[in-house]
């Protein structure tokens, strides 16, 4: 039967969605890299104008965050964008950003490694507790990814449609 040539249905749906993931997860560490740019940008012309590394971080960061935002909701997780998700999102960022700027100052206060080295060494930490973050607060419920060139997903325009006549 094709299902036990394929290791059975469940599988096949376990394979997907850890398909999925990664691939959201490429498309995350891609929109990351991006708002990554301007962070570090931000961030190192701040300290050169002898701004405190956590002060930097906080400036570079909340830069970043709107980048992120728009990245995020269209390229990763295709949700919609509204007022509601953005002060979520902001906020958790918020806390985020506070956290890892604490982080990159006392590393820096106990090692004396530059603060432009700090900061690298908080970034896997940072894109891991991000990325789970960002996927809760735009999960999509049970709707399957769509990649940029794909088609609307079946049925979903009749949906619209009739819930536009409404």
């Amino acid at each position: 039967t094709p299902a036990r040539r394929t290791g059975g249905s469940a599988a096949v749906t376990g394979r997907h969605r850890l398909v999925d993931l990664v691939r959201e997860a490429l498309r995350f560490l891609l929109g990351t890299c991006l708002g990554l740019t301007v962070d570090l940008g931000v961030f190192e012309a701040a300290v050169r104008l002898e701004a405190a590394p956590g002060v930097a971080n906080v400036v570079s960061s909340g830069c970043a965050v709107v980048v992120m935002y728009l990245v995020v909701t269209r390229y990763v997780f295709r949700a919609d964008r509204s007022r509601s998700s953005f002060a979520l999102f902001v906020a958790y960022y918020a806390v985020s950003i506070a956290t890892f700027s604490i982080v990159i100052q006392i590393l820096h206060e106990t090692t004396g490694w530059l603060p432009f080295i700090c900061k690298l060494v908080s970034l896997p930490l940072s894109f891991a507790a991000n990325f789970v973050s960002s996927k809760v607060i735009f999960r999509r419920a049970g709707r399957p990814a769509e990649s940029p060139s794909d088609g609307p997903v079946a049925g979903r325009n009749v949906v619209e449609a009739g819930e536009a006549t409404r």
